[in-house]
């Protein structure tokens, strides 16, 4: 008795060694076609392993292999992998359950595709194992995921995947996190799913936290598959951080949304949209839908009662130039409104701090009411395009103070400038000084028009200013074209406007006080100006001119008139040039004059030359046609000196003889 069980003893221990030692020694390689053809049978597609095949049975079964190729050569849904490790459970094993306490896939390589019809390019599985049996109570995997897609043809590629979790159930229970790269960013994420609760489909939670990029993404819905063909039905929630992005200060956003998808498009409902910080967001909510295939296109119609736009643009806007608002709030009456003028900073910011859509997007929005100055905007309406890159405002249309209707067209960000933007513009007021008004937020009004104002041009805005370009306006019953640069007030260099004028009729007081508002709450004159006016019949203080040519060019130290040019209808014709010095005030006019008498010339002269004409004056003033050379010097020095030491030189001619 004692010497059977010394023999079972022994047999035991040499079989635990065996078994521990024998597999060492064992060349598993040599088995290669029969573990290849076994496995084939098993999973229900071809598997080869090209590398190095290794397997254990103590003290945990394992089995180690290099180079693994699970699929036809050419199957579009084919895995690889360049080593895959897995330990399995021995008491799992010895009650007939397939549990892995422990798998390890790394250099995983997945392509899957998807047929014109949106179906996975995956067979059905022929095995004889039940996937939905295997449990893994770890698994590591690093490697790559692609996705084909056929009707596009373009393929969603994610790059240097790590992910660490559990699967429960190959069937679909999967819990874990990684991350990924995805257009040269990193982004973590969690995932977790399991069967829904009638059983036919895969209830999926997937979320992306901000990474390399404040931007978020949380999917939670039923993934379910109709003939090979997946579909989705649940909820999309995607959110941005506020972050840097072009050089200016990006506010936060989210939009969340039902979705009900397929293959070829998917239906929004219940959207809302958030942007800004939660205490002060302008929202909508609204509807739309996304449709793929070789012309993906994003649609959305986007709705709110009242916006304010005060308060965001006053916090979130653009700091840029809403920290400009606030140094000034006393011009507004301290009322705490950002002035209208100083929101364009904010409307670049909300241009270019729009998340980019990764396909082709239209977006309309309305909103019954936006407060902005302190005064409400009404019927506001807009239409948002966006091209994948950038987003341009198609239309904008509002009812502005003033009995005004302001339209935009074509607004997009410039290249190489987030916070600038160009757009077509249009604007019809009634009431044009409380349309300036509101602009400028002040509370006086600085110069009253009793005419319409009707202008449009192209607009560029940018931090440093605007400037209207291929302008047509209508002002106290002229028409104006040209172009208007308006640069704002800095501490370093001061405001500055540049204009170039063309008109047939014009009112110059009427246009310098439109000129002047537009430039902002400012002196009487810009710092800096270079104006040129090309004008058939001007009205300046009650008087008529005809024409009116003018260049001129100022700045705190000089005055330049390249050129001036005054006619009046009683045949008086003023031109000349001059440079002056205004810090020392010395400078030089030239002046050259025609008039039908001496009388008509002396008129002329006498409101910015007195002296001058009291000189004329003791002429025969009825002495006929008069032509006039004046030359003006300012010398350096005392003002008495100056007028006395200016000299002056006058030839007239009347018919063949000189007057002296």
């Amino acid at each position: 008795m004692q010497t059977t069980l010394l023999g079972l003893a022994i047999a035991f221990i040499l079989a635990l060694v065996a078994a521990l030692v024998g597999p060492y020694f064992v060349d598993w390689n040599q088995f290669r076609p029969q573990f290849e053809a076994e496995a084939s049978k098993i999973i229900g597609a071809p598997v080869r392993v090209a590398g190095n095949l290794d397997a254990r049975l103590l003290p945990a079964p394992s089995l180690r292999l290099k180079t693994v190729t699970v699929g036809g050569a050419n199957d579009m849904g084919k895995v690889r992998a360049a080593n895959l490790d897995v330990e399995f459970s021995l008491s799992s094993l010895m009650r007939g359950e397939v549990r892995a306490n422990e798998l390890t896939i790394n250099g995983l390589s997945l392509d899957l595709g998807l047929d014109p019809k949106g179906r996975i390019d995956w067979s059905p599985s022929s095995g004889s194992f039940n996937l939905a049996s295997l449990a893994i109570d770890r698994l590591n995997l690093t490697g790559r995921v692609a996705l084909h897609d056929a009707t596009s043809r373009s393929t969603l590629e994610l790059n240097d995947i790590a992910f660490s979790g559990d699967v429960r159930s190959l069937a679909g229970a999967i819990r874990g996190d990684g991350n990924f790269m995805f257009d040269g960013n990193r982004y973590p994420f969690r995932i977790s799913s399991g069967q829904s609760v009638d059983g036919s489909g895969t209830r999926l939670h997937f979320n992306i936290d901000p990474g390399q990029r404040p931007v978020s993404a949380d999917l939670d819905g039923i993934l379910t598959f109709e003939a090979r063909a997946p579909r989705f039905d649940g909820t999309v929630t995607l959110a941005g951080a506020a972050g840097q992005r072009g050089g200016s200060e990006m506010p936060s956003w989210r939009i969340a949304a039902k979705v009900k998808s397929d293959y070829s498009a998917a239906r929004l409902d219940q959207v809302e949209v958030s942007y800004g910080a939660e205490d002060r967001a302008l929202k909508l909510a609204g509807n739309g839908d996304l449709r793929f295939g070789t012309s993906p296109l994003l649609r959305a119609s986007l709705t709110a009662r009242q916006l304010d736009g005060d308060r965001f643009a006053a916090k979130d806007g653009a700091k840029d130039g809403a920290k400009d608002g606030a140094k000034d709030g006393a011009k507004d009456g301290g009322n705490g409104n950002v002035e209208p003028v100083r929101v364009l900073p904010a409307m670049r910011a909300v241009l270019s701090g729009l998340p980019q859509s990764p396909i082709p997007a239209q977006v309309e929005l309305t909103s019954e009411q936006v407060m902005l100055g302190g005064r409400p905007l009404q019927d506001i309406s807009a239409e948002l395009q966006s091209d994948a890159k950038s987003w341009t405002v198609r239309r904008l249309e509002f009812r502005a103070p003033g009995s005004t209707r302001v339209s935009m067209s074509g607004a997009s960000a410039q290249a190489g400038a987030a916070n600038s933007f160009k757009t077509a513009l249009n604007i019809e007021s009634s009431d044009p000084d409380t349309l300036m008004t509101w602009l400028q937020g002040r509370s006086d009004i600085a110069y009253r028009s009793q005419k319409p104002l009707r202008l449009r041009g192209d607009v560029t805005v940018s931090p440093s200013g605007f400037s209207i370009d291929a302008m047509k306006a209508e002002i106290e019953g002229g028409a104006l074209e040209g172009r208007i640069a308006v640069a704002h007030r800095e501490a370093a260099s001061g405001s500055k406007v540049e204009a170039q004028l063309k008109a047939e009729r014009l009112d110059l007081d009427a246009t310098a006080a439109v000129i002047r508002s537009l430039a902002g709450p400012q002196a009487e004159w810009p710092d800096e100006a270079q104006l040129s006016l090309d004008v058939a019949r001007a009205i300046s203080s009650g008087q008529e001119l005809r024409p009116l040519l003018a260049k001129i060019v100022y700045n705190p130290k000089t005055i330049v008139l390249e050129r001036v040019k005054i006619g009046q209808p009683d045949n008086v014709t003023l031109d000349g040039s001059g440079n002056f010095d205004r810090a020392n005030s010395t400078g030089k006019l030239t002046l050259d004059a025609t008039a039908a008498s001496l009388a008509r010339l002396t008129a002329v002269v006498q409101p910015f030359a007195p002296a001058l004409a009291a000189r004329l004056g003791v002429l025969r003033a009825d002495a006929g046609p008069v032509r006039a050379k004046l030359a003006l010097d300012l010398a350096k020095g005392k003002a008495a000196d100056r007028v006395a030491r200016a000299r002056r030189s006058i030839s007239t001619r009347r018919s063949s003889r000189a007057i002296r």
